[in-house]
């Protein structure tokens, strides 16, 4: 592959940007304008409190493009079902099982995924008040955090997608940093699947009695997080649902 080529696969692979119910219009303009200033053009919006809206559009500037193609979603599930590989952007400890990045790591780490395999990603950004649930981040492959100074975690949304949006561009128009995980060429599974092996792995531990009644969250999170860090293709959780498909029927059988 050479450069043009290598240049063209990394621009198809840079990130949706999924706005998690937004309760300020103008912050869904400035984060167009942003979008537009770092070269990333798909911007998916989860129940906005209030879109359309011309503060909106007031505030996106030369993002008026990427924010009249903005995409409503009801739910976050809907929003990421076709993403293979998902960020969730968080400043709170809340335990994560998965890796945690800074938006330097995650620039370096989307090049390198961008150049080893074929990526349909995604990064998420909660409402600006409480953040994304947990159920959102851990439905993530890992997590990234922006350091700040002092007890000053809290930055404004647009900010944000900004000083990520800024790594990613950065990494992916320079040289070839090194990767955090190995890829081959080959096509991640999408979020639906993996919530499709998440539900199916929960039925059989519950079904063997791994999993105690009323009991198995925090087992769950952390195999999400194990499978997570694997990046599976779409085959090998073919072949995961079919291990799990046959430890039923074997039991059923004795």
């Amino acid at each position: 592959m050479d450069n043009g080529d290598t240049t063209s696969s990394l621009y198809q692979a840079m990130p949706v940007i999924i706005l998690d119910r937004t309760s300020h219009p103008g912050n869904i303009g400035a984060t167009a304008r942003v979008m537009a200033n770092m070269g990333l053009t798909e911007l998916r919006l989860v129940a906005p409190d209030r879109f359309p809206h011309p503060e909106a559009v007031q505030l996106a500037a030369n993002g008026a493009e990427v924010l009249a193609r903005a995409e409503i979603y009801a739910t976050m599930e809907e929003a990421v079902g076709d993403r293979n590989f998902l960020v969730a952007t968080t400043n709170r400890g809340r335990g994560q099982r998965q890796t945690v990045l800074t938006p330097r790591q995650l620039g370096e780490h989307w090049a390198d995924i961008s150049r080893s395999g074929t990526i349909k990603g995604g990064i998420l950004f909660g409402t600006e008040r409480t953040g994304l649930l947990t159920r959102d981040v851990e439905r993530a492959d890992c997590v990234c955090n922006i350091p700040t100074v002092g007890g000053y975690g809290s930055l404004n949304l647009s900010h944000a997608v900004m000083v990520i949006a800024y790594e990613i561009m950065a990494s992916t128009r320079g040289g070839s940093p090194p990767g955090l995980i190995p890829v081959v060429h080959r096509t991640l599974a999408t979020n639906a699947e993996m919530d499709r092996l998440f539900q199916h792995l929960e039925e059989v531990l519950r079904a063997i009695d791994f999993i105690k009644p009323g009991r198995g969250h925090h087992m769950i999170g952390s195999l999400k997080a194990i499978f997570n860090r694997a990046a599976l293709d779409s085959r090998e959780v073919s072949i995961l649902r079919g291990i799990l498909h046959e430890t039923l029927a074997s039991r059923e059988r004795h």
